[in-house]
């Protein structure tokens, strides 16, 4: 562990003298807590910056849109630039494979040639593109499926004989149930899944149709952060980020086996996230991997801080719901749930409308999908207790 951490140690000096001169949300950041650059000499420097939190990057976007003062680059010189929920912006500089998911597909086993079928999303957020990039920096042929009719993937994987599977590990278990419903004798032999939590069940159960199947660990602003190796033990840090396990209090690293906050900072000249919380929770593991790499290992997901939820491998945040609600009057309360069956998220919205008003029903099931990007069931309720959360996650993710 200490090995790892001091290779950063000079980096940290440069990134922050860097970002200070070239990022103006970043200089602000470092007036604002009373630190000047040469305050950081190392990585144990970085506890004295507080934590820049996805709500921070969201308020820098409003206030000084798209890229909140975050950005070094011009913008004229990106390749692509996104939006996820939240709403938040993602750049994607001209670089080949940016979000350095490369090692990850590597460890899977894809190879030049190989042909891999991308189930993550093309549209809007980066998820799909980062995975295609990875994939073409190894020279594989990139179906890019997205999420879609499964039959026609299904007939795309058959025909051009797709044995790498990219994607959420319900959609795969979707397309592998519609495959054996439809008589397809599927090619795939391995898959790369993320977005999403993996249960121990659900991989047994993608196990058993003969797929080797690993996990990754990333978000869309940082990429990647961690990912399986044939031991499947834990997720390996990549080698070109810092990533901590820092106490969410106070900020400060944890001892290994201590649950913590997963913090990045990226070493690049194009987008200034140092110090970056993710929002997850894991810890460090300190034995040694039986794959014989040499990176520190986190211990899986463990949970979340903050008050954003994945659905479906993409976040919806309170605050989305409340912006939304605000519009109807006629909705006394509402409550948004989170709920997995057969291993597939479902959201359901509880309404209490004022007496005498008319059913909204047909009006939220247009209005939510094209506001917040996810279809839900509309159930209207007699009550719904005070201090009810507005977004409540009933899933269980032990099994």
């Amino acid at each position: 562990m200490e090995n790892y951490f001091n290779q950063f140690d000079d980096k940290v000096s440069e990134m922050v003298t860097y970002a200070s001169q070239k990022s103006p949300a970043f200089a602000a950041r470092l007036r604002s807590a009373g630190l000047k650059t040469r305050d950081f000499a190392n990585v144990a420097d970085l506890s004295k910056l507080p934590v820049l939190r996805k709500d921070d990057v969201s308020q820098l976007q409003r206030e000084n849109p798209p890229f909140g003062g975050l950005l070094m680059v011009d913008p004229g010189t990106l390749r692509r630039v996104y939006q996820s929920p939240g709403p938040i912006n993602e750049p994607e500089p001209d670089v080949e494979d940016y979000w350095r998911w490369k090692p990850a597909l590597e460890a899977l086993g894809v190879q030049r040639g190989d042909v891999v079928f991308n189930a993550l999303s093309y549209h809007l957020t980066p998820g799909g593109a980062m995975i295609d990039a990875a994939a073409r920096a190894i020279g594989a042929v990139v179906i890019p499926g997205g999420v879609g009719n499964l039959g026609n993937q299904l007939e795309a994987i058959v025909q051009f004989s797709a044995d790498t599977y990219l994607g959420t590990p319900s959609y795969l278990k979707a397309l592998l149930d519609k495959a054996q419903e439809l008589g397809f004798n599927v090619p795939l032999r391995r898959a790369f899944v993320s977005a999403e939590p993996l249960p121990p069940s659900l991989r047994e159960l993608l196990e058993s149709h003969g797929l080797s199947v690993r996990q990754g660990y990333g978000t869309a602003e940082t990429g990647n952060l961690g990912y399986e190796c044939e031991a499947v033990d834990g997720w390996h840090v990549p080698g070109d980020a810092l990533v901590q396990v820092c106490d969410p209090e106070n900020g400060e690293s944890v001892d290994p086996g201590v649950i913590g906050e997963v913090i990045v900072t990226l070493f690049n000249p194009y987008y200034a996230l140092i110090r970056f919380g993710t929002g997850d929770l894991s810890s460090w593991m300190i034995e040694p991997c039986a794959c014989g790499r040499s990176t520190p290992r986190l211990a899986g997901w463990q949970g979340r801080i903050g008050d954003g939820i994945k659905v479906r491998g993409m976040f919806l945040h309170p605050r989305q719901i409340t912006a939304l609600m605000a519009r109807y009057p006629e909705i006394e309360r509402y409550q948004f749930v989170v709920t997995r069956h057969d291993h597939a998220d479902f959201l359901r919205c509880r309404v209490v409308i004022t007496p005498g008003m008319s059913d909204p029903t047909i009006m939220l099931e247009r209005a939510i999908p094209n506001n917040l990007k996810f279809k839900a069931t509309i159930e209207l309720v007699q009550d719904i207790a005070d201090g009810a959360p507005v977004l409540l996650d009933e899933r269980d993710w032990s099994r």
